[in-house]
């Protein structure tokens, strides 16, 4: 495990990682804040749905009030608000959805990856549970 500091002053590449750490939510923002990225905290904690996750999203990402709260929508609106200037997102919790929705979180995660890779602006860190599902084995642990 390499620290977040680190990570970030090698130029952490754009994408969806694993991430094993211990950093607190707000010892995570102040190191990502002070490296000059951008931190968006992606609270999933108390969701169960698709619904909860996109309201959650429009939250996060300050999405415009007309967000359609769908998939194409969230696509769309994380694009439009691509600047190119690097940012972290915490997503905290993503382990209690993917127990009741499964597919909300492939779907998001598949969202995210390809924003990541044609924005070049996203890196998502889904912080390391004990277990790792089958849907996130093949995401790259930092």
């Amino acid at each position: 495990m390499t620290d977040l500091h680190t990570l970030l002053g090698q130029g952490l590449r754009p994408g969806v990682y694993r991430w094993p750490s211990e950093l607190t939510v707000d010892q995570a923002r102040r190191t990502v804040t002070k490296a000059g990225w951008n931190f968006v905290l992606l609270d999933t904690t108390s969701v169960h749905d698709k619904a909860g996750f996109l309201d959650v999203c429009a939250t996060a990402f300050d999405l415009p009030r007309w967000f359609g709260r769908n998939w194409d929508a969230l696509a769309d609106s994380l694009g439009d608000r691509s600047t190119g200037e690097p940012e972290v997102v915490l997503w905290e919790g993503w382990r209690n959805l993917l127990n009741d929705d499964h597919d909300t979180v492939d779907v998001a995660l598949q969202i995210f990856t390809e924003d990541a890779n044609e924005s070049g602006q996203l890196r998502v860190l889904l912080r390391e549970a004990d277990d790792v599902p089958g849907l996130l084995s093949e995401v790259p642990v930092l």
